[in-house]
């Protein structure tokens, strides 16, 4: 679904993190998590893009602050089509080769 709900420990199914008394991260540390790989992508040199198609009414802006932390690029094209959506990936793909 896309959504940061599950750590990052428990999907390496680190013991610590999928024992019955494991604790449950809360919503803050898991987003804080993608947060924290978006840099570590950044620093490795990847050049994300982040393409937002959710609707600003439900929106919960956390897409921009992936990309911010990446030192990506972010579109928001909500209702986008397929096109949209092509022509973007190709503006950032060419933008990253002229860099």
């Amino acid at each position: 679904d896309g959504r940061a709900n599950i750590s990052l420990a428990r999907s390496n199914e680190d013991p610590e993190a999928i024992g019955p008394e494991a604790p449950k991260p809360n919503a803050e540390d898991l987003k804080e998590e993608v947060r924290d790989m978006a840099r570590k992508l950044g620093a490795a040199g990847i050049q994300l893009l982040v393409i937002d198609t959710e609707n600003k009414f439900v929106s919960t802006g956390f897409a921009e602050e992936i990309a911010t932390a990446a030192g990506g690029k972010y579109y928001y094209l909500p209702n986008a089509t397929d096109g949209q959506i092509a022509a973007a990936a190709s503006s950032a793909m060419a933008d990253a080769k002229a860099m």
